[in-house]
Parts: structure tokens; C-alpha cells; sequence
């Protein structure tokens, strides 16, 4: 009696609709991961934006005035009043944004009024500038790559519902 040997393992048709399967879901999934990996980076620069504010808050407080910049737009790093907020009003300050490029600050010469702003996805300014901003009511945006912008206590820019890159 002669015993038919069984071969063991898979087909290649078998293997074909496998590999196929996993081409779909991964079709699926990495528009929405890489989708989800934005939104955190919104999430994650407008909890830093609101540390920066509110310790521009406590600053004030103590001084009678917000940190002094010019009315353009400079990196918080390069702002010594915005340096001094560590560590006495923050832990450190937040640079760079989560999408590499650094926060900016902006205060009238007075230190009346101030702005805190992250350039989001491309890091390309798309807000209007200082001056213009103070009058500015909030405005909800739909865009990875829209500025998030905090003015004297409450964000003007910001993302708000369904975001997704539009340029």
C-alpha cells in the first residue's frame, strides 16, 4: 500500500486574494491615518498655543502688560519677554510647532494686545496680519494648512469641524 503524500501550504490564488485584501484595507486606512495624524498635530499646537496665551495672561498680571514685540509676526524664541515666561510661567516655551517651524508672536508696542499663532500644515502665513487680527471675530477653519491663531485670550483662527488639506 502506497500512502499519498499531502502537501501542505497555500495556493497561489489563495495567496493572490490575501495580498489583494490587504491592498484594500490599507487603501482604506492610511488616507484616514494620515488624516487622524493631522488632526492630533492641530489638537497638540492649540493646547500649546493656550499654555502660551494664558501665561501671557499671568505675565500680564504681574507686569501690567503682555510680553513686548513689534506688530509683525517673529518667532517666540527670538522675543525676550517671551523667553522670561520660562519658568516662571511655563514649564519651557513650545518651539518648534508640531509641524517644525516655529511658533509666532506679535504685541502692540504698548503690550496692550498680543497674538500667538502656529502656521499649521505648510507654515505659510494665511492670516491677515497683527493689526488686522485684533479686529478680527472667531473664524472656524476647515484646513491642515490654516494658521491657528490665539488673540488676547481666545483663538480667532482655528480648526473646527471636518479638516482636510485644500491646497
Amino acid at each position: 500500500m502506497s500512502k499519498m503524500k499531502e502537501e501542505k501550504g497555500f495556493t497561489l490564488i489563495e495567496l493572490l486574494i490575501v495580498v489583494a485584501i490587504i491592498g484594500i484595507i490599507a487603501a482604506i486606512a492610511i488616507p484616514n491615518m494620515i488624516s487622524a495624524i493631522q488632526k492630533a498635530k492641530q489638537k497638540r499646537a492649540m493646547g500649546e498655543i493656550r499654555g502660551m496665551g494664558t501665561a501671557c495672561n499671568s505675565y500680564a498680571t504681574d507686569t501690567s502688560h503682555f510680553p513686548l514685540a513689534t506688530t509683525t509676526y517673529a518667532a517666540t524664541d527670538t522675543i525676550p519677554d517671551m523667553v522670561e515666561l520660562a519658568p516662571y510661567y511655563l514649564k519651557s516655551v513650545p518651539n518648534p510647532d508640531p509641524w517644525n517651524a516655529k511658533y509666532q508672536y506679535a504685541s502692540t508696542s504698548t503690550g496692550t494686545d498680543f497674538a500667538v499663532a502656529s502656521l499649521g500644515m505648510l507654515s505659510t502665513a494665511d492670516t491677515p496680519d497683527f493689526t488686522s487680527v485684533l479686529t478680527v471675530s472667531p473664524r472656524p477653519t476647515s484646513c491642515f494648512e490654516n494658521d491657528i491663531v490665539w488673540v488676547n485670550g481666545a483663538f480667532t483662527y482655528y480648526p473646527d469641524g471636518k479638516q482636510s488639506r485644500c491646497q
